[in-house]
């Protein structure tokens, strides 16, 4: 009896050894599959530098196609216009004059440093951290920093597909564009503008179709008070012999300033002009060519009540054309266009009374930034605990709660965007000719083996 119950206990511990050298390396790859595709995009790089198995995930194309299909829309900020910061806007953040301390944000920053004497020194290179805070008492939350170095000032454009594009800030040349994977660091080099100097520049916008592997660059510029529109076409449609064209039928009504936050929607780019109703909202199509007026809700009934309205501008909200203003004054306004093109469609998506978020001014620094994928609205707005400082405000239409997060230090000239972030390379993304392109991988500190030229660095806390 005894020899039997030893035997059995010896039979129990061998059972737990067994048991206990299973590993997550032990779940069958499809599963991990399943799992890798819920992580946020900071968690997934750490996941590529963590064993062969976990590598040959990340670096499957149709797990990064399936990954982007599935990926949140992504907030990105660039300061001072040489660092780009990307912050999940997924993630819940603290309330205004909440004391709830819990909650955080990802946040991953490129550096694009400007040309500097000692750029060959390793010390010039090294990275430095971003702090985000949610409120003037509360520590920095979990981040995640990564730098990158380019000598040129840049301006945020717009995003498409989880590609970026960015324009060369320098109002005494021609306008150079480059297209942006800011996860991989990767930079593309576009041909020159024909118009010089850019301070004439109205309007542009950027869009790219993952079907045919082409973007289009659109920019609008004022000639003799007279619009001319420049558009560059990539392979294959540029057949490799004229990359930027003019094209004909422009629009006489100019675009607003800041009257896009997000243009590109159904193979088309939206903006906001200063002509008449009939007129108010245009888009450019990018299969066509061609510029069409989009109507505008049925109760802009005359050019008197435009009149009352300000800051008008245009963006996408959970896959819609929505239309953001604020009415006399005293109230916020976004109106969703269900089906793109009908008019009968608009609704209003929510509105907001100015005076229920204390020293909102409608003015510039309160405008639209984005939406993410919950349809919670961003702003930016004057930082709470710098006064010459500026943060981002969200706001949720379903609980009435704002939110705001600094960007830390005193970010006092930034440009905000919404992107959905990508892992696919923008050399699988775009047909790439030598001739015309030059695809960089922007430098970085050190070489780290995630071969996504990204770096996790650290956790602040």
């Amino acid at each position: 009896m005894e020899e039997e119950r030893e035997r059995h206990e010896e039979e129990e511990e061998e059972t737990a050894v067994v048991v206990g050298f299973h590993t997550i390396m032990d779940i069958p790859i499809h599963v991990l599959f399943d799992i890798m595709l819920k992580l946020p995009a900071v968690s997934l790089v750490r996941c590529y530098s963590v064993c062969s198995k976990f590598k040959s995930i990340v670096s499957d194309y149709s797990f990064q196609l399936s990954y982007f299909s599935k990926a949140p829309i992504s907030i990105v900020v660039l300061s001072d216009r040489h660092r780009i910061t990307c912050i999940d806007s997924s993630q819940n953040l603290n309330p205004i004059n909440s004391s709830d301390h819990g909650s955080s944000s990802s946040c991953m920053a490129m550096r694009l440093q400007p040309n500097s004497n000692n750029t060959s020194d390793s010390s010039s290179k090294r990275i430095k951290t971003i702090h985000h805070h949610h409120h003037h008492h509360q520590q920095p939350s979990s981040s995640r920093f990564v730098s990158f170095h380019i000598h040129k000032r840049m301006n945020l454009i717009n995003s498409s597909n989880g590609l970026l594009c960015l324009r060369g800030s320098n109002p005494h040349s021609q306008s150079h564009y480059y297209i942006c994977n800011p996860l991989l660091g990767e930079l593309l080099n576009i041909p020159p503008a024909p118009s010089a100097p850019d301070r004439n520049l109205c309007f542009s916008a950027f869009g790219f179709d993952p079907k045919t592997k082409t973007f289009k660059i659109l920019q609008l510029v004022s000639k003799s008070n007279k619009l001319v529109a420049e558009l560059y076409q990539s392979p294959p449609h540029s057949g490799g012999v004229k990359t930027w064209s003019v094209i004909s039928d422009v629009p006489s009504a100019k675009p607003k300033p800041n009257s896009s936050f997000d243009p590109s929607l159904n193979d088309a780019l939206h903006w906001v002009t200063d002509g008449a109703i009939s007129e108010l909202i245009y888009s450019f199509d990018l299969n066509s060519n061609k510029f069409k007026s989009i109507p505008c809700p049925s109760h802009f009934v005359d050019d008197e009540y435009v009149s009352n309205i300000s800051g008008m501008s245009v963006g996408v909200l959970k896959g819609c054309l929505c239309l953001c203003y604020v009415v006399e004054g005293k109230r916020f306004e976004t109106w969703s266009m269900d089906k793109y093109g009908v008019k009968e469609s608009w609704r209003m998506a929510f509105s907001i009374d100015i005076k229920s978020y204390c020293g909102w001014s409608p003015q510039d620094k309160h405008r639209p930034i984005g939406f993410n994928t919950c349809g919670d609205m961003w702003l930016m707005a004057d930082s709470i605990s710098q006064s010459s400082s500026q943060c981002l405000v969200s706001f949720s239409p379903e609980t009435g709660v704002f939110r705001h997060i600094d960007i830390g230090g005193n970010a006092s000239n930034i440009q905000v965007i919404p992107q959905v972030l990508s892992y696919v390379s923008i050399k699988h993304m775009v047909n790439i000719r030598r001739k015309q392109h030059q695809l960089q991988k922007l430098s970085s500190a050190q070489n780290y083996a995630l071969g996504f030229n990204l770096f996790v660095l650290e956790n602040f806390r």
